[in-house]
């Protein structure tokens, strides 16, 4: 009777360090799993900001080429004198053209 009781003792530690066992590999996973998913969710956030960073760039880029074929739709209605004008102010202006025997000025103090 008494090994009886013994063997019964020794089953219930047995499997009550069984279950303490299982509870902390369960916890371990969950913890494992909670961090995983944290991680996720911080890095989409991350992502989605940067997305969102590009969409108003290239937003931007649009507005800027939107002018700029508005400007030239405006070209293709001038008539031959208003042209000339157009193409001198565009060569000035954006590629640094200037007329014969005209002297340009340099701003070197960057004013």
């Amino acid at each position: 009777m008494r090994n009886d009781r013994r063997r019964s003792r020794s089953r219930k530690r047995e499997n009550s360090d069984g279950k303490k066992l299982l509870r902390a590999v369960v916890s371990a996973v969950l913890v494992v799993f909670a961090f995983y998913v944290v991680f996720t969710l911080v890095h989409q956030q991350v992502e989605i900001s940067e997305k969102k960073e590009q969409l108003e760039a290239l937003n931007e880029e649009i507005v800027i080429q939107e002018v700029k074929n508005d400007e030239l739709k405006q070209v293709n209605e001038f008539d031959d004198s208003e042209n000339d004008a157009y193409i001198e102010r565009v060569a000035r202006e954006e590629f640094d053209y200037s007329k014969q025997g005209e002297r340009v000025f340099i701003n070197v103090a960057g004013e």
